[in-house]
């Protein structure tokens, strides 16, 4: 739909400005045809009185020259007629004077004009007549003018104003108009819409220049459009992959913790397998010497106690094989499962510290725990294992090697419901610029040794979102790395989170 015309637009302004401009000019007209008629009658009455003196001059010379008063008195009354002639005064050389009206005289004013004319006779001066005369205006003949004239111009005048605004209007306002709707257009649907306007003058240009800029405008938005659906779908991409990748970390993970319980079960396995055999090596022994009747007391006493130390070493190390699987299927589960849950934080830090001893057994790191033991928190174990388990790995391949001496150490303490974890090592270090690097995805100082620099990353996600927690790094080269996390004794649900402003 077309944009409708602003309220203060160009024709509304033209039309406002025009017309009180072209009534002004009517008035001035009038005005300067009020002056020019004025002075044109002034003129014509002061040459009209001018003619009257000179014919009067030429009447009375020979009256003047032969002193007939009589004949000159008629004269002087009779030119006296004339309503704009005030006084007639005729002068001889002989001496006399006459004048009409009788004992009349010259007001000094202004408005009043005095003209002389000499009598001359037979080319010679014989006298003056001098006259003075008001000049006044005709009203009549005035208004005629007026009413005649200027409603002719006032007709002549909005005849003009009325071409100027259309020409105004179809020259200059309508190609504007045209220029809003195709912005409106291409607004709407993003495409080029030129304006067809053609005109060899100063709107001409600006429309030429308007479509040559919508196109350039389109191409350059269709261009942005197109790189940044690219860059959506890269950033899809990036994230999918980068899920995978967790996913497989993760993997990877519970793979290591998987392997690392096989081996250490097949060790208490392997004594109670072979404990077994010689327990059932010895009751076969003893079933024998007993068929032959050849058993004796101390044989027997002597099978009585081979027999209980084998069952107790079973017994044993069937229990420790038992609770490796206890241990390794609480981890296992609370990893592969995001649920929450009532837990002791002592016991289930001490099960995730036993999953780890495999892994632990190719250092001489020692871990140190210091946590109070009746602390019970409602959060995700699972969450809180992996946390803790990739933070122990990280030390162990990016801060030990296999040879080090070293200690980590884990502080745990409560208050006003929030759960403060230090979890510390006295191995390598970090420099300042790794350090603020430490939880930026795919960031590791041992790519080549097969570190996809999840690890960290996966650390901060868990304790920022899951465990809607905080964590922080303090490190130094040659002087171990502490981080410092920081969570809620009871998890919150998503429907009590605070929202974002």
């Amino acid at each position: 739909m077309p944009r409708k015309i602003a309220k203060n637009s160009l024709v509304k302004r033209l039309f406002f400005i025009s017309l009180p401009l072209t009534l002004l000019a009517g008035v001035l007209y009038a005005g300067v045809i009020i002056y020019i008629e004025s002075q044109s009658l002034k003129e014509t009455q002061l040459a009209q009185v001018k003619t009257q003196m000179q014919q009067l001059a030429k009447v009375v010379a020979i009256p003047t020259w032969n002193l007939d008063q009589q004949f000159i008195n008629n004269y002087l009354t009779q030119y006296a007629q004339d309503p704009h002639i005030l006084c007639i005064e005729l002068m001889s050389d002989a001496n006399f004077t006459e004048r009409s009206p009788a004992d009349c005289t010259h007001p000094e004013s202004k408005d009043i004009k005095l003209f002389s004319e000499p009598i001359i006779f037979e080319d010679q001066y014989i006298g003056v007549v001098v006259a003075s005369f008001k000049v006044e205006l005709d009203n009549k003949r005035l208004k005629f003018i007026l009413l005649s004239r200027i409603p002719t111009a006032l007709v002549a005048l909005m005849s003009i104003f009325i071409v100027v605004f259309l020409v105004f209007r179809r020259w200059v306002v309508a190609p504007i108009e045209a220029i809003m709707r195709s912005i409106e257009a291409s607004g709407l649907d993003g495409k080029h819409h030129p304006v067809n306007w053609q005109s060899k003058d100063e709107i001409g240009t600006l429309v030429e220049t308007f479509n040559e800029a919508q196109l350039k405008q389109v191409q350059h938005d269709q261009m942005i459009t197109s790189e940044r659906d690219i860059a959506k779908q890269a950033l899809t991409d990036l994230k999918h992959a980068q899920s995978q990748l967790v996913e497989s970390e993760k993997m990877a993970s519970l793979g290591s913790l998987v392997a690392g319980i096989s081996h250490e079960i097949n060790t208490p396995l392997g004594v109670a397998r072979t404990s077994g055999s010689y327990v059932e090596d010895s009751i076969k022994q003893m079933e024998l010497a007993f068929r032959e009747g050849t058993l004796t007391k101390n044989e027997m006493t002597n099978f009585i106690d081979t027999f209980n130390d084998g069952i107790k070493l079973m017994n044993v190390n069937l229990m420790r094989a038992s609770e490796l699987m206890t241990s390794f299927k609480q981890v296992s589960a609370d990893q592969s499962y995001d649920e929450s849950r009532d837990f002791n934080l002592y016991d289930y830090l001490q099960e995730t510290l036993y999953t780890l001893k495999p892994n632990l057994k190719r250092y001489q790191v020692s871990i140190i725990l210091d946590c109070d033991e009746n602390i019970i928190i409602h959060s995700l174990p699972g969450a809180l294992s992996q946390v803790f388990t990739n933070l122990i790995m990280n030390s162990l391949i990016h801060a030990y090697e296999p040879s080090d001496n070293g200690s980590i150490r884990i502080e745990v303490k409560q208050e006003d419901g929030k759960i403060e974890m230090v979890y510390s090592d006295d191995g390598a270090g970090m420099s300042e610029d790794v350090a603020k690097k430490i939880f930026d995805p795919f960031f590791t100082t041992k790519r080549g040794n097969g570190g996809t620099g999840l690890g960290m990353h996966i650390i901060y996600n868990i304790v920022t979102h899951k465990l809607q927690g905080k964590i922080d790094v303090h490190s130094q080269l040659g002087k171990g790395s502490e981080f410092i996390i920081k969570i809620p004794s009871k998890l919150l649900a998503e429907d009590e989170l605070p929202q974002p402003a």
